[in-house]
C-alpha cells in the first residue's frame, strides 16, 4: 500500500471511529473482495465465506468507536476475519456431533446402511426433524445434547424434575424418529437405507425384484 492510499484510508478509519456511513462503505469496496477470498480459502463454500464478511463487517460497524486510526486496520479485520472463521469450524463440529449421536438414537444402523448411506442427507433430515420439535422438547433436547447439560442441570435451569426432563427426551427422539418415518420428501431415503424389515412383497425395497 502506498503512502497516499495509507493516509487516505487512515482517514476513512478516523471518519468511520465518527460513525460515517460513507467511509465505512469505502473501506468494504476496499477489502471486501479479500476478505471474501480470504474465508473462501478456509472454508470452501461461498455461502458461508459471503456470511463472515457480513459478520467481521457488522462487527467492525459496532465496534468503530474502539477503533484505533494508527494501527493496521488491514491487519485488525483479517485477525477478526480468522477468529470468525474458526468460531464457525466449531459449531459446525459441534452441530455434527450432536445430530449424529441423535442420528445413532433414531436409526437402525446395519451392514447394508453403512454401505449405503448419505450422512450428510441423515444428519439434515435430522436437524429437520429437531425442528419441527415441540418448543419445550426442542429446548431440553439441545441442551442436553448440543450444549451438553446434564439431566439435573436442565431440570434445575428450567424448573423441572429430572422425570419429566427425561420424558421430553424420549419424547424427542420418538417425534424425530416418526417424523423421519412420515417426511414425504425422504420416505424412499428411509424406507430404503434405515428401516431393518420395511413393508414390502419382495422384501427389503432396496434388494432386486425376483425375476422369471
Amino acid at each position: 500500500m502506498s503512502d497516499k492510499s495509507r493516509q487516505l484510508e487512515n482517514l476513512w478509519v478516523r471518519n468511520l471511529k465518527k460513525g460515517d456511513a460513507l467511509a465505512f462503505e469505502e473501506l468494504f469496496h476496499i477489502y471486501g473482495k479479500r476478505l471474501y477470498h480470504f474465508s473462501l480459502g478456509y472454508l470452501k463454500s461461498k455461502s458461508d465465506a459471503e456470511e463472515i464478511v457480513q459478520e467481521v463487517f457488522l462487527k467492525i460497524w459496532h465496534l468503530r468507536g474502539s477503533l484505533d486510526p494508527g494501527l493496521s486496520f488491514n491487519a485488525y479485520l483479517f485477525k477478526i476475519a480468522y477468529r470468525q472463521i474458526m468460531e464457525r469450524f466449531r459449531k459446525i463440529s459441534l452441530e455434527r456431533r450432536y445430530l449424529a449421536d441423535i442420528s445413532a438414537d433414531v436409526v437402525t444402523f446395519t451392514d447394508e446402511l453403512n454401505e449405503r448411506a448419505d450422512y450428510h442427507s441423515l444428519l439434515e433430515l435430522v436437524k429437520k426433524s429437531i425442528d419441527r420439535l415441540p418448543p419445550r422438547q426442542k429446548e431440553i433436547l439441545l441442551m442436553r445434547r448440543s450444549g451438553g447439560l446434564a439431566v439435573a442441570e436442565i431440570a434445575e435451569n428450567l424448573g423441572l424434575s429430572p422425570k419429566t426432563v427425561e420424558h421430553h427426551l424420549t419424547e424427542a427422539l420418538k417425534n424425530i424418529k416418526a417424523c423421519l418415518q412420515s417426511d414425504q420428501a425422504a420416505a424412499m431415503l428411509f424406507l430404503c437405507l434405515f428401516l431393518p424389515n420395511p413393508p414390502s412383497p419382495y422384501g427389503n425395497c432396496c434388494t432386486e425384484r425376483p425375476t422369471g
